[in-house]
């Protein structure tokens, strides 16, 4: 899946100036911004761009900008940048205080733009990271790199398209992308890893669950969509494969928590 380049700067307010200098001069954006504030990073892909001709992809980058800017309201700032693309503002007034109420119109908003989109092509996916909340004088690359890494992280973790908010990655904050190799280094990780792929299983998904879950084999059970006796065929495949330590040992338990959540995030 490819990403659509869009190839000129576009927005209700369009910033004469690219690549990462962008930064600097959004920071004199700060004065306009609402009192409450997020930002918001799209990606647009398109399958099989390449087999696309060059009217039909002009056509569906046109269409994109139009459904853009026809959803969104002029409480937003937005920006297509010269790539694939598309910064948001979202911006709130003192009448909504409550956090959730800004999470649900991010959703309701991100759903008409997937929908339109879908229209234009179905072969188009929207996705979107959500930074934490902000106010007015944040430095906006902060918010930036919030984004960029809740839209990243939440493909990953989801292996889907959607709508991810920094706010919710847990952990994950703290996780960069690994790489493969780094992570399957570990012996007892890449036993279990490599059983999933070769037996189509779910051990990793069941270990993390277990773990979230405090050893609860119920609260496993109803997490991974399994019946409590398959979730003790896992764990005791687990234990099989990579010893009990990675089970029981407190001392390691961190570690290995930690090392699930990475694994996560490899690409096959």
């Amino acid at each position: 899946m490819d990403k659509i380049i869009f190839d000129e700067l576009y927005g209700i307010q369009a910033v004469d100036i690219d690549g990462e200098k962008v930064v600097y001069r959004i920071e004199e954006l700060n004065s306009y911004l609402p009192c409450v504030n997020f930002l918001i990073l799209y990606d647009i892909q398109l399958d099989e761009i390449r087999s696309k001709g060059e009217k039909e992809v002009s056509f569906i980058k046109q269409r994109v900008r139009d459904t853009f800017q026809n959803i969104l309201t002029d409480q937003f700032l937005f920006i297509v940048l010269n790539n694939d693309r598309t910064l948001l503002f979202m911006g709130f007034g003192k009448n909504k205080d409550e956090e959730q109420l800004y999470k649900k119109s991010l959703e309701e908003i991100f759903k008409k733009l997937q929908d339109k989109i879908n229209n234009v092509n179905s072969h188009l996916k929207l996705s979107a990271g959500v930074s934490s909340l902000f106010k007015k004088g944040t430095v906006f690359k902060r918010a930036y790199q919030e984004a960029y890494t809740a839209k990243e992280m939440g493909r990953k973790i989801c292996k889907k398209e959607g709508i991810f908010f920094y706010d919710d990655l847990g952990i994950y904050k703290f996780l960069r992308i690994p790489d493969k190799e780094e992570v399957l280094q570990d012996k007892d990780i890449c036993c279990i890893y490599e059983y999933d792929r070769e037996h189509n299983a779910n051990l990793i998904d069941t270990l993390e669950a277990f773990m979230d879950s405090n050893g609860r084999i119920k609260e496993t059970a109803r997490k991974v969509f399994a019946h409590p006796n398959t979730v003790k065929y896992r764990l005791s495949k687990i234990r099989e494969l990579a010893g009990e330590d990675i089970l029981r040992n407190e001392d390691k338990r961190l570690y290995y928590y930690v090392m699930v959540k990475a694994i996560k995030l490899i690409s096959d």
